[in-house]
């Protein structure tokens, strides 16, 4: 054992002697090299591992290069707080906060603070951070707030470490001691809330028994009255469905009693159209009777007319023969001739007068046979030619017949 001892011993010794000395960087570490020869603090941040470093034993300790190693896992540091609440009461605070360095800001931590950068910063910044807070609070808060006032302190201390090369992942309150007289004055003013608390449940069940009896008392006013209601309901409802009914029964009278009358006025007007109708008929019949008794009339008046214009025609023809046959009786006269000549002349102008085909028998002369007019140039005028046949005279020209016959 000695021998290896001392084996060891010189190839430590050999080992300073030839430089091969070298600093160890552990997991969950960083460190920057520091060389004096070489420009103090070098901005490399060295990961974990084994870094040589030769520095002979000779030289001395301040000159040889080394390593600042910081430690980059969160780590937890707790304080002792001691301070006042808000009320001015004294408080005993156990207060715990997480930190670490900021890798990348390792060369400005350990430029402008150092290794002992808790000590130097995160401790008093802390410390003051938590007396400001807790300045601002309740004592009867601690207990029912601690999320809330944990995170105000947080939230205080990170603003103060702004810039200081740190990280602050939490606080935490760990523990807090109350005065003794604090304790029994908040004991008792618990045992006075409970007390409260209890007589105001006493006083709840209390009002709520009677505020249950009262509601039951006006549930069942309520249920009367609904019953009633109903009731009032049921009867108004009836009493609708009655005038309803009535009415309906009225509206069904009158529709009915109109169609009877609408009935009415269509027979009477069907009646009144039907005698409209027959007097309008009876009017046009009379009229068309008026319309053809006119033309019968205006008929009869032509024919009487004609018959006139004949009658007149035929008397003046008779009055104008007449007056022929005086002026041929004149002129038989004037010439000596005999009677019967005359008178043969005058019916020789009758028969003119009655055109042709036309026999007049006149006076007695109608009973006279044919026989008696023979067919002699005795009886023949001046101015006639032969008679055709015996006893009719036939005048010269277009004349009328005097027959005998019957």
């Amino acid at each position: 054992m000695r021998k290896t001892s001392i084996t060891g011993f010189i190839v430590m010794v050999m080992s300073f002697g030839s430089g091969c000395a070298g600093a160890l960087v552990e997991p969950g570490h960083r460190a920057l090299l520091f060389d004096p020869t070489n420009g103090g603090i070098q901005h490399e941040v060295l990961q974990p591992g084994w870094y040589r470093m030769s520095c002979p034993f000779w030289m001395a300790g301040n000159k040889c290069p080394h390593v600042d190693d910081f430690d980059v896992t969160f780590s937890t540091a707790k304080e002792n707080v001691h301070t006042l609440s808000m009320e001015g009461l004294p408080l005993d605070l156990h207060i715990a906060v997480v930190y670490r360095p900021i890798v990348s800001e390792l060369y400005l931590l350990d430029t402008d603070i150092g290794m002992n950068y808790f000590d130097e910063v995160i401790g008093p910044e802390f410390r003051s951070a938590a007396i400001g807070v807790f300045a601002r609070t309740s004592y009867q808060d601690l207990q029912k707030k601690n999320g809330a006032i944990e995170d105000e302190v947080e939230k205080e201390l990170r603003q103060r470490l702004r810039g200081r090369h740190v990280e602050i992942s939490s606080v935490l309150i760990e523990k807090v001691n109350y005065d003794p007289r604090i304790m029994e004055s908040l004991q008792a003013r618990v045992v006075t809330q409970e007390q409260t608390l209890a007589q105001k449940q006493q006083d709840d069940n209390r009002a709520a028994i009677e505020k249950h009896q009262v509601e039951l008392q006006t549930e069942a006013v309520t249920t009367r009255a609904a019953h009633k209601k109903v009731e009032l309901a049921a009867q108004t409802e009836q009493k609708k469905l009655e005038l309803e009914a009535d009415a309906e029964q009225k509206k069904l009278a009158a529709i009915a009693e109109l169609d009877v009358k609408k009935i009415q006025i269509q027979k009477q007007t069907d009646e009144d159209k039907f005698l409209i109708d027959s007097q309008l008929r009876n009017k046009k019949a009379e009229r068309q009777l008026t319309v053809e008794q006119a033309q019968i009339d205006q008929l009869k008046a032509n024919a009487e007319a004609t018959t006139k214009v004949v009658l007149a025609k035929g008397e003046a023809a008779s009055r104008l023969a007449l007056a022929h046959a005086e002026a041929a009786e004149v002129a038989a006269k004037a010439a000596d001739i005999t009677t019967n000549q005359v008178m043969m002349h005058a019916y020789d102008a009758l028969g003119k007068l009655g055109g042709s085909g036309t026999s007049f028998m006149l006076g007695d002369w109608s009973k006279l046979p044919a026989w008696l007019f023979p067919r002699v140039p005795a009886f023949q005028n001046a101015f006639g030619t032969m008679y055709p046949y015996p006893g009719v005279f036939q005048p010269s020209g277009e004349g009328s017949k005097v027959s005998s016959n019957p």
